[in-house]
């Protein structure tokens, strides 16, 4: 197991399935974006994983489906403000949004609960959004903290990339209990173990819709099932499991809830 999952580690931290450079556009300046031409074949690839691991997203393989996605989901998000379109060779472009990914915060150290609090809250405003895919509100389906954006000088957070979405088979509630996991799985495997306490607090009052975080309080237990369990472990940047259960508990305890077995 510790040889498969320093592989995996291996392998997802060093490809990008995106590359980008920063353009011009209609005045504005934006993000160009391309596929890799590897990214196919990787993205198939990692939908069969999903299935085994039981994550409840599909990579969007094909170009157009990606870009028509990429581009309504960001003006869903962020227009009129904010711009986005694509290039005649279908290529997709996104205005570039002020602020700093909150990644970026947890590295350096200088994350702080507020700023968990205003992605929390810019996610359950996002969730509130009417999508014609899914005929109910929106969903991410890969909120880390990568795919956040904090503006200091604003104080909101802003959610970008959208290259992964939900399947349909789950039902609103779901997707967004599952959105809100992601982003407190990426939290729990970067933050100090003093910070972890805090951190969780901010994201479930950020968020403020006890209806939808109830529903995680099933769904920390750290799974055995192999599959599963490297999933759990490319979420929670490879915490090894000593440290990662007790902090899982911490958050079940919050949530007033029971873990239960996977």
């Amino acid at each position: 197991m510790p040889t498969l999952l320093a592989t995996a580690r291996n392998w997802v931290d060093h490809f990008h399935v995106n590359a980008g450079a920063r353009v011009e556009r209609e005045g504005r300046t934006v993000w160009l974006k391309r596929r890799r031409w590897l990214a196919g074949a990787v993205m198939q690839l990692a939908n069969g994983f999903f299935r085994l691991a039981g994550n409840p997203v599909e990579a969007l393989v094909d170009p157009s489906a990606w870009r028509d996605w990429e581009i309504d989901c960001f003006r869903r998000l962020h227009g009129p403000a904010f711009r986005a379109g694509s290039d005649p060779d279908g290529r997709p472009w996104v205005e570039i949004l002020p602020g700093a990914d909150l990644s970026s915060h947890l590295q350096m150290r200088t994350l702080t609960p507020e700023m968990l609090y205003a992605a929390a809250a810019e996610l359950q405003r996002a969730h509130r959004l009417a999508c014609p895919h899914y005929g109910a509100g929106w969903s991410h389906g890969d909120p880390h903290t990568g795919n956040f954006l904090y503006d200091e000088n604003s104080g909101r957070a802003r959610l970008i990339d959208f290259e992964v979405r939900h399947l349909h088979t789950l039902c609103a509630d779901d997707r967004h209990a599952d959105d809100v996991l992601v982003l407190l799985q990426d939290v729990c495997g970067r933050c100090r173990a003093e910070d972890w306490p805090a951190f969780a607090q901010a994201v479930l009052d950020g968020y403020g819709e006890p209806g939808i975080t109830s529903r995680l309080a099933g769904r920390l237990q750290v799974p055995r099932r192999i599959f599963a369990r490297l999933w759990w472990a490319v979420r929670t940047t490879w915490m090894r499991r000593a440290e990662l259960e007790p902090r899982m508990s911490e958050l079940s305890r919050r949530l007033g809830g029971v873990t239960s077995a996977a």
